[in-house]
């Protein structure tokens, strides 16, 4: 039956693919990779450590992409096994598996100037599972620099904090102990029996950087830290502006033209200020300064590259 909220709905999918016919074949060109691998995933959940119920592998992913996403910074999500070498930044949450060669490509991605980002329980097994020798984070240590002694698990009601540039951020559930061997100390902790002692590096390694998150953080410090390092790199974002909450941008290119996806995923209407004409392909009108955006509203703007 054609007189249904569903199939009215279905229809203006149809319509709209329509319209944006042209976008077919266009692709992303992220500068930011984030490595979630299934295997390394595996390997965490199958280990006699932290907490056993749910180690947070998967949160660790989602909350770093976040704040990406809420800039409109387009992120590829790879396995270790990719090459790093098309990206400006490289994220590795809990890395805790690292497969032979992959360390070397690390190592020669941020001697060549890329910027890597690794946390907490890294570097600890091969892909047998078995232990590196030597110190951890295992063949990660050169590149960040930084020796870890042991991981302090926070029971669910438990909290740290540690200092960055000036103020306090709350951290939880897992807390590395680490030395600082060639690596600068950005944060510090500030309670328990490690107050003091590094909960953010930076290795400068050859012509990149290496950075060692020793905390799970919550999403103040997460916006703060990679929100200067977004501004360091000058990480394209798919527009220029700041985003409100709930507000998304994705962005698609052919070489000749770039293509933004502005969507609203909340509840309530959005206001936008473009910062600069686009052709919006839904209405097939120009449109420029703010526009408003009701909830879960799509635009499609067309500009050239």
């Amino acid at each position: 039956h054609e007189n249904t909220r569903v199939f009215r709905e279905v229809t203006e999918v149809g319509e709209s693919l329509k319209k944006i016919n042209e976008v077919c074949g266009t692709s992303v060109d992220a500068e930011v990779a984030i490595i979630f691998d299934w295997e390394n995933r595996w390997a965490i959940d199958d280990c006699q450590a932290l907490n056993n119920e749910n180690k947070g592998y998967i949160e660790s992913c989602e909350e770093y992409y976040r704040v990406f996403w809420r800039k409109g910074i387009p992120v590829d999500v790879i396995t270790m096994d990719a090459d790093f070498s098309k990206y400006k930044l490289v994220i590795a949450p809990m890395l805790y598996m690292v497969k032979p060669g992959v360390a070397e490509r690390i190592n020669n991605f941020v001697r060549n100037g890329g910027n890597f980002v690794t946390t907490y329980f890294s570097g600890i097994v091969n892909e047998n599972d078995l232990c590196f020798l030597g110190g951890f984070p295992g063949p990660l240590r050169e590149v960040t620099g930084v020796w870890a002694e042991e991981i302090d698990t926070l029971y669910d009601t438990d909290v740290n904090y540690i200092e960055y540039e000036g103020k306090e951020y709350k951290v939880k559930d897992y807390c590395d102990v680490i030395h600082a061997e060639t690596a600068e100390v950005l944060a510090s902790y500030t309670t328990d029996y490690y107050k003091g002692m590094p909960a953010l590096t930076r290795n400068k390694y050859g012509n990149g950087n290496a950075y060692y998150v020793a905390a799970r953080t919550f999403n103040d410090f997460d916006s703060q830290f990679f929100g200067n390092i977004i501004d360091e790199l000058e990480l394209r974002r798919a527009i220029d502006v700041e985003l409100p909450l709930g507000v998304n941008a994705e962005m698609r290119e052919d070489g000749v033209n770039k293509y933004v996806f502005l969507m609203n995923f909340s509840e309530e209407e959005k206001k936008v200020t473009l910062d600069k004409e686009y052709f919006e392909m839904l209405s097939n009108s120009p449109v420029s300064g703010e526009v408003v955006l009701e909830k879960y509203k799509v635009m499609v703007l067309k500009t050239t590259v």
